[in-house]
């Protein structure tokens, strides 16, 4: 086997290490969204289930992807091991630059801005009502002042004003804040913003200030480029990988 052969295997079989180890990262993704469905759902409606769903997939398929890879880049491996990693990795690089050129197009897609827009006024709408849906919205706008760092849809004011937040204040909360705006998170301490109210610097100190509208855009339009850019060094790696499996197909024997 000469050096070529063996350096070829070598990053086949790092590059296919890696696709594993990040295929059981994106399965706990896929995971943790379906468990967290009902929250989520009420952010982002069917999405949810799509980002959920469809992560768990995506991971098993480059799962199986990684380990023929291995399978095919090890000495001992089989050519039809091999050829099967080759099909698999055909398709995924098909399906991998249809996704970024979709990611690209909705990401720049004013409209799709708007729905987010309008999808987080109406949760923050709903937030604190007792029905079974309303439950599933509080526990999502509470995920994302935790997450964010966020608190009101354009700013803690925003729960005491009956516009924004109506079920909130007719439920003669509106001199609270929601627990889950303060930065150390325990039972009741949204109350204290009654003692402290108009005191911005205690107010900052104690709470999340910034609305969610906003962080809710720009967590999504950062991990969306983020995510493009994986995708695309993910696909040009894959297609080195592809070049470096025929030529290794053409080598090995049965």
């Amino acid at each position: 086997m000469g050096c070529g052969t063996a350096l070829m295997r070598l990053i086949m079989f790092i590059t296919n290490i890696i696709i594993t180890i990040f295929s059981i990262a994106l399965i706990a993704v896929g995971a943790v969204c379906i468990y967290k469905l009902k929250e989520l759902e009420t952010i982002f409606d069917d999405n949810a289930r799509y980002l959920g769903f469809g992560s768990l997939a995506i991971g098993l398929m480059l799962l199986v992807l990684g380990i023929t890879g291995i399978c095919g880049a090890c000495v001992q491996g089989t050519k039809s091991c091999l050829i099967m990693h080759l099909i698999l990795l055909g398709l995924l690089i098909i399906v991998q630059v249809v996704g970024v050129g979709l990611l690209l197009y909705y990401s720049a897609d004013e409209d799709l801005e708007k729905e987010v827009s309008k999808t987080v006024r109406n949760a923050f709408e709903t937030y604190g009502g007792n029905e079974t849906s309303s439950e599933a919205i509080t526990d999502g706008i509470d995920m994302f002042h935790e997450v964010l760092h966020c608190c009101g849809e354009n700013s803690y004011l925003d729960w005491s004003d009956k516009n924004v937040a109506k079920t909130w204040v007719a439920l003669n909360y509106g001199a609270y804040l929601p627990d889950s705006c303060c930065k150390t998170v325990e039972k009741d301490c949204g109350k204290k913003y009654s003692n402290i109210k108009g005191d911005t610097t205690a107010i900052e100190k104690q709470f999340y200030t910034k609305g969610c509208e906003k962080e809710v855009h720009e967590y999504l339009d950062k991990w969306s480029h983020v995510v493009t850019g994986i995708l695309i060094a993910i696909v040009v790696l894959q297609v080195v990988c592809f070049v470096f499996g025929v030529c290794l197909t053409c080598i090995k024997k049965d």
